[in-house]
């Protein structure tokens, strides 16, 4: 946080998160529950500075609901981390749906950080991990993940029927800019492209995190994404510290945004999404 000029920062584990024990709903829970606490108790001892998103214990819906309740309202979480899919079920499944509505019925607006994970096929009902290349599922198929998860809550209108919900998406939204034109003008209804972009215009929230302020914010700007809902983010401890400077440089030379952009990046807009869930 130092070395980059951070003052406050909502950290989250990133994947698996609690999946460790894929088909174990005991353990899957138990860990949960541990991490929360966890990430928790370094809040308080840094309260100025730290603030969490808390990891629900999906694909076990139920106590997922419990959690996130519990890690709300009692251990004070900014918001709830979630991966792009739960032992291989993308968000949009209607086994989350439960899920979904009880975090929108609660009074104040929730935010859901959706972090990519690795893809997985159900095979002779085992998980099998379905990335094709031998390169690690970090550089490039968390790209992918993000936008799979992305279409199928589009496509299955999760994020139109529970309004009471923001998005944080990272690496300024991975390979899913590329796709919403194919995606979405290639659905029968009209009405899904329009109402979809205001969506990702006013209640998704981009991230910086990764070397995405060379070139690749260029597409997700593209889409009439306003300045208003891009956030700084890192994948600090997770890659190589040496990366971070120089992703750092790249939003502050990048000639996509202005200098009132990059304050509103830096500052505001995070204040204006968590508000009063974290200290500053």
């Amino acid at each position: 946080m130092a070395s980059e000029g951070i003052s406050h920062s909502v950290f989250s584990f990133s994947a698996p998160g609690a999946n460790v024990f894929q088909g174990s709903e005991t353990l899957t829970i138990a860990l949960a529950r541990l991490m929360n606490e966890q990430s928790a108790a370094y809040v308080r001892s840094n309260p100025d500075k730290l603030s969490f998103f808390a990891v629900v214990p999906l694909p076990y819906t139920s106590a997922a609901i419990t959690e996130a309740n519990y890690a709300l309202d009692t251990l004070g979480a900014a918001g709830i981390f979630l991966t792009s899919n739960f032992e291989g079920t993308y968000l949009g499944n209607a086994a989350f749906t439960p899920f979904f509505s009880a975090m929108n019925d609660r009074k104040e607006k929730q935010i859901f950080f959706i972090h990519p994970s690795t893809p997985y096929l159900k095979i002779d009902n085992k998980l099998v991990e379905a990335n094709p290349t031998p390169y690690l599922t970090g550089k490039i198929e968390f790209y992918f993940e993000t936008a799979r998860t992305l279409e199928d809550l589009t496509f299955t209108q999760t994020i139109h029927n529970f309004t009471n919900i923001d998005y944080i998406i990272p690496h300024v939204g991975g390979a899913f800019p590329s796709t919403i034109d194919r995606m979405l003008k290639s659905d029968p209804s009209p009405t899904l492209y329009n109402s979809s972009l205001t969506i990702y215009q006013t209640r998704f929230w981009f991230d910086s995190a990764g070397p995405t302020y060379y070139h690749q914010i260029s597409g997700l700007l593209a889409y009439g994404i306003p300045s208003t809902q891009l956030l700084f983010g890192t994948d600090f401890p997770y890659v190589p510290s040496f990366t971070q400077a120089g992703s750092l440089e790249a939003i502050e030379d990048s000639t996509a945004i202005t200098a009132e952009d990059r304050i509103l990046l830096f500052t505001t807009n995070s204040k204006n999404l968590f508000g009063s869930k974290i200290s500053t």
